[in-house]
């Protein structure tokens, strides 16, 4: 079996430049040509995100650095059967000068996926390809999903902290549990039809989760290229097909939006997999996204635990026991009875960490991680929620 040994290729470069990469050396030394013609390609950032994945290159691989890698280190393997760091180079692709943010393209951005087995990857323009997901099956229903390697940044609370404070922390726990911290991690293949963004917001519930933030979306300036055949008219998102223009949700029912990312919930289309890869490289591709996810979910959650205030007994409950409540209702693993009985018990951390532990034993180990570290870090375990000011304070005297 050929392997490939060696590789070359940039130490650094900018966003534009051109960039060749090399295989230098293969074992055998002189493998048969169809091998050679068969080396593929991945892409990662130092985080562990992919950022492309090409496997029509040949032992070169060439291409022209995209705005998407600025200020990334940019781990480049060719491999034959299975990708490793071992082989590879790396280049430090210089941050954007001014600002990262794309230019708005020009007209409808042109969208080509491509399978490969089970794996779905795309390309946008004349830029390099990513992945968009994998086929899994759900019961009887099949769907996309990424989270094993979603592309693009992270989630990092210190990025947020200045425009969102300790709410950017505090959501870290619940983040991580859902995606890992994955702005663009998407699943399709349960009943909400599509759950995108880094606390997997769902399209199932009218006016709230994934739909109330796609009508955000839709009013940035980049939507005219990425979705262009929707608006929101009046409130609901709406869709153009020829002359005529027709909700897709309402107050009650989100039923067409669901059917428009996915219509074919027993299968995997070329549709689903198109519209899933334009919100993943809306995503990656502009900041304002990523911002406009974490401003909408600080906003949701502070007015949910206002809402949970209201019947469950949070008034001068400290912030990380809060943060497990807010947890176990986003997820749904428990309803406020049972809530209300953790909280009144002689250790409610650990009675309210008991509920849904058996089923969902890894989410509630993260959860309980995530929220030690915050209160090694100090941020948590000082301060507690009042519920006439909506918010947490430090308690007098302390």
């Amino acid at each position: 079996m050929t392997l490939v040994q060696t590789v070359a290729g940039p130490a650094t470069a900018r966003v534009g430049d051109p960039v060749t990469y090399r295989v230098t050396a293969f074992n055998p030394a002189v493998p048969p040509p169809a091998d050679v013609a068969a080396v593929r390609w991945l892409v990662k950032s130092a985080d562990g995100s992919v950022l492309a994945h090409v496997t029509d290159a040949g032992p070169e691989l060439r291409l022209t650095v995209p705005h998407t890698w600025a200020g990334q280190r940019a781990v480049v393997m060719p491999y034959m059967r299975s990708p490793s760091a071992a082989v590879s180079v790396t280049t430090q692709i210089a941050p954007a000068a001014a600002s990262p943010v794309a230019a708005v393209p020009d007209g409808p951005i042109a969208v080509s996926v491509v399978r490969e087995g089970t794996r779905y990857y795309a390309t946008v323009n004349d830029e390099p390809r990513f992945y968009v997901g994998a086929d899994v099956s759900y019961g009887r229903l099949r769907g996309l999903m990424n989270s094993g390697n979603p592309p693009g940044p992270r989630y990092r609370a210190e990025d947020f902290e200045a425009a969102h404070g300790d709410w950017a922390w505090y959501l870290q726990p619940t983040i991580m549990c859902e995606s890992k911290g994955a702005f663009t991690c998407l699943n399709t293949y349960d009943r909400a039809a599509m759950t995108f963004g880094h606390a997997q917001l769902a399209a199932h519930t009218p006016d709230d989760n994934f739909v109330a933030i796609f009508r955000d979306a839709l009013a940035q300036p980049p939507a005219a290229s990425y979705f262009p055949d929707l608006s929101v008219v009046a409130g609901p998102i709406h869709r153009r097909v020829g002359g005529a223009v027709a909700p897709l949700e309402s107050a009650t029912d989100t039923t067409a939006l669901m059917a428009y990312f996915n219509a074919t919930p027993e299968r995997v289309d070329d549709e689903e997999a198109e519209r899933a890869a334009r919100l993943v490289h809306w995503c990656v591709s502009y900041p304002a996204m990523r911002e406009l996810q974490v401003a909408f979910v600080v906003r949701q959650q502070r007015a949910k635990l206002a809402a949970h205030a209201r019947k469950l007994p949070l008034h001068g409950v400290t912030d990380k026991l809060c943060i497990v409540v807010l947890d176990i209702l986003h997820q749904g693993r428990a309803t406020y009875p049972p809530i209300r009985d953790a909280l009144a018990s002689a250790d409610p951390f650990d009675a309210l960490f008991s509920l849904g532990a058996s089923r969902y034993r890894e989410r509630v180990a993260t959860l309980r991680a995530g929220i030690q570290t915050l209160e090694v870090r100090g941020t948590v375990g000082r301060k507690v929620y009042d519920s006439e000011l909506r918010g947490f304070v430090v308690p007098l005297g302390t």
